[in-house]
């Protein structure tokens, strides 16, 4: 039942709501219930028992007393009499009930009802008269808390369910503050002071969130401001919400502190409040302490040492790298700035003694695992002269040789080592120098790399700023975020400023600085005249089209061979009215293509026949012409985007080695249900992988299949090692390390099954698309021919009906059905392999009907698994073509800056896609429905928004309900310790609402629904851990006994004169490992991933997967990884000096890892355990006896 409520008071919002209505409902055993606020002191309650809310009616609802209503019992709330009557809405909505009803039943099994009366209400918000911002440090052996800023001002502390908040009520003409900080990144423990001192001190690994409250939209009413407001603020305020915006700063002189200091203390107003905190027991609050804890005054202010700081490094005659790190220690808060200052004088004599590589690994090694101070680190280790002692005697045990450090290894030829910024609302943070591949502008100045830095804009958890819910990031974007776009940075004496960003980049948000420098020629370049070098942009009008023309020299590509100006042939595009079919694609030659193998895919066995490409300003795809003779490229005048004369390299993005497998989503998923296809095929390929995965865990051999199948752990050599220990009478789940890697790899994948019904299909594919340059296809033909992984040979598929789409697909025109054909011996077309062709006849070309594709490098999915065809096809969108946004003058820098901020702040292609995806749940029609079609028209322009500059029309979204399908709920988190565990979602109680999902959810009844719910991950991994829970305790030693085996078959062979070499070789390992550890952390200026994330080459999203960003790094992380290991292989069997004493050496590295690798200790950055080692050399060592029991007579 929906009961109105009348004569609320303006300011109040869902949250006070429910605060206020939850006693008087609980004394009715309403438990379960909706809240949502109106304009003019309305509000609607909604309550899933009708009899109970009848009950709350008769108390406290209207009274028929003559010509008077009057209520039984006056319901007083904030002070103010309040009205309730029946709705008129009847019935209420029925998935808001659906999700009370959820949320009833979960409560009713989980929380025992307690009477209201004897309930205890456990006090989580305490009174504070001010709060500061510093650091800890050492007055001889005692911690003290050196207070650098405070900002005096009543308040309250409140702990609530995953973070501490701070609120601060407004007054005077200073608006209501409210700063959040995660109980996820509090370092160690909450140490509560003295009743002398009552306090409450924290420190953090990040810096916190700070939030800015205005009232509502009465107290804005002058024009002028109200004329500055950008969208999301008019809207905020035309709602009469309270406005809440983040903000960068609580005032210029805690700017610089609040970016590097990050501990924080908070004064209580009653002393009596020390042990209520102590005695409060949710077990999510990180641990309290006890602590007479000391605060004193700086000497110096911070703002001063900083200066003093940044002189001085800016002014010392060091190399860029070593200020950068020196600069590193400071802006990331691992060292105050006057420490660092006086290392200074030391790391200069120490680099000229050992030389730049090894200094700046050593501050590496420094800033890794020192400790976090506090009162419970060991004081010793901050001290001036163990700082210096530490670097000095990290370069005497550990640079022995100069292949042990990552800068002086050259991993592939297309790479280069560059300093990474990450610029969030308080602070910029430094990271690196990391291996990164290299683009145009990077291979045209091999020897100035260091004069170029990856810049991010992030949130403080290193995850994307995204659009949240009545927030407003105005001031994050445009005062903070384009003040540094704008004005750059300084880093030592270099001034690094903006110079552009690739399409991919922009997406991520990121981009590349560069600081001025002079070339050997003695050209000065900064960022404008590089620009300027790398073609004619003058013609373009568009920021948005202009900033994409120059991100194409910073695209990521591969070099292959340069050509001359004479093989290319610019020729027209194949043009139907309208339609352009041969829009981003053209071919090569076989002479050219041959000598492009020859520097590109040389390893791979199938060489591609497809490569997309960046050609002198043109880009595209180019396919294989075995009818032109010489050398030919052929590019179609729609891949020429501007004129660049100098750059006459084929650089590759990608190509066609292979055909990609097929996995659906739940946008296609969707689709096929709308488009008639049953749900139980689609269960059934679901429920096949999830078999397979728990059959993984329980045997050695699948498990080592597994492995391989999914390219995990394979540069490791595991999937071998597996097979080995089996035939060694060995399980690999009796080693603990083992164990959690098979278990988590089956979890990631488990969860992309369940989050987002990554479901893989074995008769399908996904390639690359091209024309039919012979004009052969006819209309509604496709070509597709792919070499087959399993037996190596080139098959074509031929089937009537077969299912195309492309990702993403929101609109059910996006899958059609096509005829996929054989093509005559004599043609052309059988040179091609793993993509599909095309056809060039017809009124529209195919790819502009599956969700507005090009051949350009688009991938497409093929289904011909007749379970999963479509029973009926419709026609596709036909949206009007956008022009791009252009001005009446040439485009200038502040442009592109404008137009990178903007798509930050309004890309708003996730939230269009998110809304569609729960409407076409909740929708008789599905993806008919009128309101998903208006999302996918949205959505197609927000696709385009990068490259058009126009953004989707916001006002057109339908109403976003905040009822949602169970399958879009956000997963528990993974939390990876001494075992692999899936943390219990917890119900928040009222004080914590705020920190509560924005969204109730309900029971899917669609497919969707019933793929998320078949999968019951706690359930699976509780299955999956019962199996080996007693290998702990009751089974051999798996490492031991291989060694036992390793000493039996080596009987009579010297080692041990290896083990100062081994030991070299197992320090390269691990110092490469915390670097890849902190490479790929979203926060690698504090935190690291695991050791297990890095081995299986895949970053465990935080909650329920992984985002499409942490996707990309897991793909780019194994690939460094893979590189690592290979290294580290060379070097265990001796390749340089042609595998010279390669056993011995792998008997020593695998005798290291008897010694005990889990020491104890105080907390430290970055501190790697590095089990894997000990595997890797098993594994080397392995294969080395099996060498020699080749050579062996008997």
């Amino acid at each position: 039942m929906e009961v109105f409520c009348l004569g609320l008071p303006e300011q109040t919002t869902d949250t006070h709501l429910k605060k206020s209505f939850l006693p008087v409902l609980n004394a009715l055993s309403i438990y379960t219930f909706h809240c949502r606020k109106m304009r003019k002191g309305l509000a609607t309650l909604t309550i899933v028992d009708a009899e109970k809310a009848q009950k709350l009616l008769d108390r406290y609802g209207p009274l028929q007393n003559g010509g008077r209503r009057h209520p039984k019992q006056q319901l007083k709330l904030f002070g103010k009499s309040v009205t309730l009557t029946k709705s008129r809405n009847n019935p209420p909505d029925e998935f808001l009930l659906r999700s009370l009803e959820e949320e009833e039943a979960a409560r009713s099994q989980c929380v025992p009802k307690l009477i209201p009366s004897t309930a205890t209400k456990v006090q989580k918000s305490f009174a504070i008269s001010s709060f500061s911002c510093g650091l800890w440090d050492y007055r001889g052996q005692h911690a003290v808390y050196v207070d650098y800023f405070r900002y005096r001002r009543e308040g309250t502390i409140f702990f609530g369910k995953s973070s501490l908040k701070i609120s601060m009520p407004a007054y005077n003409n200073h608006p209501e503050l409210e700063i959040q900080y995660d109980y996820s990144s509090i370092n160690g423990s909450i140490y509560l002071g003295k009743p002398s001192n009552p306090t409450v001190t924290i420190s953090l690994e990040i810096a916190p969130r700070l939030y800015e409250i205005t009232p509502s939209a009465e107290n804005v009413s002058d024009p002028a401001t109200l004329a500055r407001l950008t969208e999301d603020l008019k809207m905020l305020l035309q709602t009469r919400k309270l406005l809440k915006s983040r903000i960068d700063s609580l005032g210029k002189a805690s700017d610089a502190v609040a970016a590097t200091c990050f501990t924080y203390q908070f004064v209580l107003s009653q002393t009596a409040d020390l042990q209520r905190i102590l005695d409060l027991k949710e077990r999510q609050i990180p641990k309290l302490v006890s602590w007479k804890t000391s605060t004193i005054a700086p000497q110096i202010t911070y703002c001063n040492q900083l200066a003093l700081f940044l002189t001085s490094v800016a002014h010392q005659e060091l190399p860029f790298r070593l200020k950068y790190q020196l600069q590193m220690l400071v802006w990331n808060g691992i060292l105050s700035p006057d420490k660092v200052t006086s290392l200074i004088s030391t790391v200069v004599h120490f680099s000229q003694r050992v030389g730049v590589d090894l200094a700046v690994h050593c501050i590496q090694q420094l800033a890794r695992k020192v400790q976090y101070a506090g009162p419970e680190a060991d004081q010793a280790e901050f001290e001036l002269s163990m700082l210096a002692k530490f670097i000095l005697d990290f370069a005497d045990t550990g640079g022995r040789d100069e292949g042990y450090l990552p800068y002086t290894r050259k991993s592939h030829p297309n790479g280069t080592w560059i300093h990474r910024a990450t610029v969030t609302p308080l602070g910029i943070y430094l990271s690196g120098p990391y291996w990164e591949s290299k683009n145009r502008i990077l291979r045209r100045y091999p020897d100035h790399t260091d004069f170029f830095m990856r810049v991010e804009l992030m949130e403080e958890t290193g995850d994307p700023m995204r659009f949240e819910t009545d927030v407003s990031l105005d001031q994050i974007f445009h005062e903070r975020f384009r003040t540094v776009l704008l004005k750059g940075f300084i880093i030592g004496d270099r001034h690094f400023e903006f110079l552009g960003f690739s399409h991919s980049s922009l997406r991520s948000q990121s981009c590349w600085f560069m600081a001025a420098f002079i070339t050997e020629t003695g050209e000065p370049l900064d960022a404008r005249s590089i620009i300027r070098t790398l073609g004619d942009f003058s013609h373009i009008r568009s920021p948005a089209k202009c900033a994409a023309r120059i991100g194409q020299a910073l695209s990521e590509t591969v070099p292959s061979v340069d050509v001359d100006i004479g093989v290319v042939e610019i020729v027209e595009d194949v043009e139907r009215g309208d339609r352009v079919f041969s829009d981003g694609v053209g071919t090569v030659s076989q002479s050219l293509i041959e000598k492009i193998w020859e520097k590109y895919a040389v390893r791979a066995k199938v060489k591609p026949t497809v490569i997309q490409i960046r050609f002198a300003g043109a880009k595209g795809m180019i396919s294989l012409d075995t009818t032109r003779t010489g050398d030919v490229l052929m590019l179609r005048k729609s891949m020429r985007k501007f004129e660049a004369p100098d750059a006459f390299n084929i650089e590759i993005c990608g190509s066609g080695i292979r055909p990609l497998p097929l996995r659906l989503n739940r946008q296609l998923i969707k689709i096929l249900e709308d488009l008639g296809v049953s749900e139980q095929p689609l269960i059934a390929l679901q429920q096949e992988e999830v078999d397979e995965l728990r059959a993984t865990a329980q045997s050695p051999i699948l498990a080592a299949n597994f492995l391989e199948k999914a390219n995990l752990a394979t540069s490791a050599m595991i999937p071998t090692l597996v097979r080995t220990l089996v035939r060694l009478q060995l399980n690999f789940l009796h080693d603990r390390f083992l164990r959690q890697m098979i278990e988590l790899s089956v979890l990631v994948k488990l969860r992309e099954l369940k989050y987002r019904a990554r479901i893989h299909v074995p008769m399908g594919f996904t390639l690359h698309g091209i024309m039919d340059e012979t004009g052969l296809l006819r209309e509604g033909d496709v070509y597709c021919p792919i070499i087959n992984d399993a037996t190596g040979r080139r098959e074509v598929l031929v089937s009537a009906n077969v299912a195309i789409t492309r990702s993403p697909a929101l609109h059910p025109g996006d899958v059609q059905l096509v005829n996929a054909v054989d093509v005559p011996d004599d043609s052309p077309l059988n040179s091609l392999h793993n993509c599909v062709v095309f056809s060039q006849h017809g009124t529209r070309d195919l790819p502009s009907m599956l969700s507005g594709g090009d051949l350009d490098g688009d991938l497409y999915n093929i289904i011909y698994d007749e379970r999963l065809k479509p029973k009926r096809v419709v026609e596709a969108a036909d949206y009007p073509r956008v022009e791009a946004i252009s001005l009446d003058r040439a485009v200038e820098r502040s442009d592109i800056i404008n137009h990178f901020l903007t798509f930050m702040q309004q890309d708003q292609l996730g939230r269009i896609a998110t809304l569609h995806q729960s409407i076409a749940d909740q929708k008789a029609w599905g993806t008919f429905d009128q309101e998903c079609l208006v999302l996918a028209e949205l959505h197609s322009t927000a696709v385009d928004y990068s490259k058009t500059g126009i953004a989707a029309d916001i006002s057109r979204l339908p109403k976003n309900k905040r009822t949602r399908p169970d399958f879009m709920a956000n997963g528990p988190r993974v939390e990876i310790a001494e075992t692999i565990e899936i943390a219990e979602s917890q119900n928040p109680s009222a004080e914590d609402e705020e920190e509560a999902s924005y969204y109730r959810y309900y029971r899917s009844q669609k497919v969707l629904g019933l793929l998320y719910r078949a999968i019951d991950e706690h359930t699976f991994m509780e299955e999956l851990q019962s199996s080996t829970k007693d290998f702990n305790t009751n089974s051999p030693d798996v490492f031991r006994s291989l060694w036992s085996y390793v000493q039996n078959e080596t009987a009579g062979f010297l080692w041990k004169h290896c083990r100062e070499t081994a030991k070299d070789i197992k320090e390269i390992y691990e110092d490469n490992l915390s670097s890849l550890m902190y490479q790929y952390s979203p926060t690698p200026w504090a935190s690291t991933i695991t050791e297990l994330e890095v081995f299986i080459g895949n970053i465990v999203g935080k909650t329920h997967g992984q985002t499409k960003r942490q996707r990309e790094a897991s793909m780019n992380m194994r690939e460094d990884y893979e590189r690592l290991v290979e290294f580290i292989v060379s070097q265990i069997r001796n390749k340089e000096a042609g595998r010279e004493e390669a056993l011995e050496r792998s008997i020593a590295c695998m005798a290291l890892g008897l010694e005990n690798d889990e020491a104890s200790g105080p907390v430290r950055r970055g501190r790697s355990q590095a089990l894997s080692f000990r595997w890797i050399a098993a594994s080397v060592c392995l294969q080395e006896i099996e060498r020699l029991q080749k050579t062996r007579r008997f």
